[in-house]
């Protein structure tokens, strides 16, 4: 079984984040949207119904939706989904606490439904996290230091090759490298490179200011590594559970 990590980091005195339904998605209609054009048709004329920087024609090609804003192509080639329209997020309405010294915080439980981030990737570009609505969703929260989160990303790729056609999309958020600070571009590369991660976004969170952090938001006992599992429509189904594998989330 995975163990989790503990960690004491710096700010003000702060506890750092550190652990060890049906989808409402729609088919898509492939065909080439309004404006735009088929494989042996007419030049793109720039048309972006959702406003998104990417043309009907380019999403079209990259298979993804044109009229979803969080739904558009990504360098690291994720499994990007859409969904009618975005999930109604709760805000987190569970309680993380850190035994040690009695602090509480709220965090994400089962059943609440997440709200959208925006975090970097390895490639430099913003990952909404909205993007992979419509897809189950398994978030990791990790961190150089720590070897169980080592251990578990050596077998991230696997998990998401098992299970990438049936509508999962992995993704690795790291708070902190080697020396337990927020991590480069270059550290995230690196992480990629270094477990072979070919569809995983590997994610730098802002840092943390408080206790309402986005990190802490994810995280119910001050350990790492912290897994969530997310369904289609963006409910918690899992919540610091260590859960790696998302075979019992799935239909």
């Amino acid at each position: 079984m995975t163990t989790k990590t503990l960690i004491l980091i710096g700010f003000a005195s702060l506890w750092m984040a550190c652990e060890g339904g049906e989808s409402d998605e729609s088919e898509f209609n492939n065909s080439v949207p309004d404006g735009g054009t088929d494989e042996g048709g007419t030049d793109d004329d720039g048309t972006d119904d959702d406003d998104d920087g990417f043309t009907n024609v380019e999403e079209a090609e990259a298979g993804t939706n044109p009229d979803y804003a969080y739904s558009h192509p990504y360098t690291g080639g994720y499994n990007v989904g859409f969904c009618d329209t975005p999930p109604e997020p709760t805000g987190p309405t569970g309680t993380g606490r850190n035994e040690s010294t009695g602090v509480t915080w709220d965090a994400y439980d089962v059943g609440d439904v997440v709200e959208n981030w925006t975090m970097t990737d390895q490639y430099g570009e913003e990952v909404d996290l909205y993007s992979f609505c419509g897809k189950h969703i398994v978030v990791a929260f990790s961190a150089g230091w720590c070897g169980p989160c080592r251990n578990a990303a050596a077998e991230m790729q696997a998990h998401q090759d098992e299970y990438r056609d049936q509508d999962v999309q992995f993704i690795e958020v790291l708070t902190g490298d080697n020396a337990d600070e927020l991590p480069n571009i270059d550290f995230l590369m690196g992480w990629h490179e270094e477990y072979s991660f070919t569809d995983i976004p590997v994610l730098l969170p802002p840092r943390a200011t408080g206790w309402d952090a986005i990190t802490m938001q994810w995280e119910m006992d001050m350990a790492i590594p912290t897994l969530y599992h997310i369904s289609p429509n963006g409910t918690v189904l899992s919540a610091d559970d260590l859960i790696h594998d998302p075979g019992q989330f799935l239909d």
